[in-house]
């Protein structure tokens, strides 16, 4: 099994070269932006700082020997006119990057966002159609090529490459000229490649890997941390089995690492270490979090947690609404110290919070939210750490996670909040004709079936027509109507009197025609009976008169007890025809069995998910 493998990666370093991979690396990146927006400080020696770290700093900086991930007293030792700029809020950063991004995705949909600075764009596609076309560029390379390139592939490889080489030249022209940033690139057959060699040569330069020079590329690596993946542990369990080169983990055997790694880690690192690497390159949606850390040297106070983990909340909220999505978890991480040991770890605990905190309308939170989430995250913060016992923290973060799409549709709890139109036409008859009654069974009729259709509006519609997209419903009548007919028996059926017609009255008092009613087919006259009962019932049990709207004034709203599981204030902010509602589906358990019943039978495929109910019970 190991010959095989070893195998595999002898042929053409275990990869193919069909694809090729575009990395690019903006240059020190923060700086940059600092420079875009002040830019007299493009001559001077420029470092970006955050707390007493200095995260980058510009090439004028960098002359005078400074780097990156400096202390900030080392860096102005070395150069006392190093002005310097904080870095926390990362707003700015994060705009340019999603524009580079946005423009990258000119060239090929395949972008993958590697932090802020970093793409990985796949153009394959592009490069294939440019070889079919008339193409004048022919096999000149664009920039730097990395290593030999006297031994050729004859899979084609190097055609491919000259044009991706051409392509990443555009690529940074674009960039410099519309956005004003500088990058460097790499271009090779597959992600590892690319980046590797992207960093070759820099600034605002770019270089080309040809199969020939990978052995040559990855033998000059400094040390096995240089490989994407190798972390501090990685790193320490390759170091306890003699491997600290790259040259020792491609002589190395299977068999060591897998047993203290695993086959697959082994594996991977193995393909790794001869520049083998087939992950495909993943075009970057929305991030699954967004979160916040801050670290410092020292907190050991709870106070002093809350008021950081507030700070972190609000500038957080900021990012949550130029997200625009709608998260149901929120998550704490801390940084413990252990001066015993000298060691530290990171851990994290993680909720899930109601949507009911953020409102329909992006940018806005109820007035309580906030106080809310803090709550919660402090709560994360005592589930980490034992507050009774002393404790020494060197970061703390806070996180949104678990996003769902912050829809309009009939998914949406907009769609519960708009007026129900169907619902209206159900109760209110003064205008319909018996022509139009038996037009609307017509149409019932044809679509039958369906999970919803054309709603024929009778009834006034002022005020209805500016809510945001009402969703077609079924009416109370359509729930109801298919236990209705079971309760009916034939000799029920064959006569109008005993379906008490008489006994029926219209929204505006008239009792309703037998003649007239029982020219109907059954289908209205069921639905009618429904309707025009089920509105004396409701009001009954709430104490509200027949000729109440949605804006009457519920006479046992301050005497309403809601439900254990049901949030009081979430309930008191929906619309009264909404809470009335509510107040009807918990009072009445017939109607909740009516309501299971007929989902089985009236409606197509599962229940429907999207219940009212799911946006006002609490999470526990």
């Amino acid at each position: 099994m190991e010959d095989d493998f070893d195998h595999t990666l002898d042929s053409n370093y275990g990869s193919s070269h069909d694809k090729v991979i575009v990395h690019l690396d903006a240059d020190c990146f923060y700086a940059q932006v600092e420079m875009l927006k002040n830019p007299e400080l493009r001559t001077l020696p420029l470092g970006v700082q955050q707390k007493n770290l200095l995260v980058t700093c510009n090439y004028v900086a960098r002359q005078c020997g400074v780097k990156k991930c400096m202390l900030v007293s080392d860096a102005k030792r070395l150069c006392p006119s190093l002005i310097l700029v904080k870095g926390e809020d990362l707003y700015d950063y994060r705009q340019m990057s999603t524009k580079m991004t946005l423009l990258l995705q000119k060239f090929s949909p395949l972008v993958e966002k590697l932090g802020l600075d970093e793409n990985f764009v796949d153009v394959t596609q592009l490069v294939a159609e440019t070889l079919k076309s008339d193409f004048a560029g022919g096999r000149n390379v664009e920039g730097h090529v990395y290593g030999d390139t006297t031994s050729m592939c004859d899979c084609g490889c190097y055609e491919r490459l000259c044009v991706g080489s051409q392509i990443a030249s555009e690529m940074r022209k674009q960039l410099k000229e519309e956005l004003g940033v500088t990058c460097c690139a790499g271009v090779a057959y597959n992600k590892l490649l690319a980046k590797l060699v992207c960093s070759t040569h820099k600034p605002n330069q770019q270089t080309t890997l040809f199969p020939a020079g990978v052995s040559a590329l990855m033998l000059n690596l400094n040390n096995v941390r240089s490989l994407p993946g190798i972390g501090h542990r990685t790193s320490e369990i390759l170091q306890s089995l003699g491997i600290s080169s790259i040259e020792q983990l491609q002589n190395i055997n299977l068999e060591p690492l897998e047993q203290a790694l695993g086959r697959t880690m082994a594996e991977r690192l193995k393909k790794l270490s001869v520049g083998a690497d087939d992950m495909v390159v993943k075009p970057s949606g929305k991030p699954q979090s967004i979160g916040l850390e801050d670290g410092f040297r020292k907190i050991t106070l709870e106070s002093e947690v809350k008021d950081k983990c507030e700070v972190l909340l609000q500038r957080l909220m900021i990012l949550l609404v130029e997200d625009g999505r709608i998260p149901g978890a929120i998550r704490v991480t801390v940084r413990k110290y252990d001066n015993s040991s000298r060691y530290s770890h990171r851990e994290s605990r993680q909720c899930n919070i109601p949507s009911s905190l953020f409102l329909p309308k992006v940018g806005t939170l109820p007035s309580n939210a906030h106080d809310k989430l803090l709550t919660s995250i402090m709560k994360l913060f005592h589930k980490i750490i034992d507050i009774s016992k002393p404790f020494h923290l060197t970061l703390l973060g806070v996180a949104f996670t678990k996003f769902h799409e912050r829809n309009t549709g009939k998914g949406s709890i907009t769609s519960f909040l708009v007026k129900d139109i169907s619902v209206q036409s159900v109760m209110n008859f003064q205008n319909i004709s018996l022509h139009g009654v038996e037009a609307m069974e017509c149409s019932s009729s044809k679509n039958a079936g369906k999970q919803s259709g054309s709603t024929l509006n009778y009834a006034d519609k002022s005020g209805s027509e500016s809510e945001p997209e009402p969703s077609p419903k079924k009416t109370r009548a359509d729930f109801c109507r298919g236990s209705r007919k079971r309760s009916l028996t034939e000799s029920d059926k064959d006569s109008p009197n005993k379906h008490r017609s008489s006994e029926l009255r219209l929204s505006t008092g008239e009792p309703i025609n037998e003649v007239d009613f029982s020219k109907l087919s059954d289908g209205i006259q069921e639905e009618l009976m429904e309707s025009c009962m089920s509105l004396p019932s409701l009001t009954d049990k709430l104490g509200i008169s027949d000729n109440s709207s949605p804006n009457t004034s519920m006479s046992s709203e301050d005497n309403f007890q809601c439900p254990s599981n049901v949030d009081p204030t979430v309930f008191r902010e929906l619309p009264q025809e909404l809470q009335l509602e509510l107040m009807e589906s918990w009072q009445t358990k017939d109607r909740e069995t009516l309501k299971v019943a007929n989902s089985s039978k009236c409606l197509p495929g599962k229940p429907k998910q999207n219940s009212i109910l799911k946006y006002v019970i609490s999470k526990k």
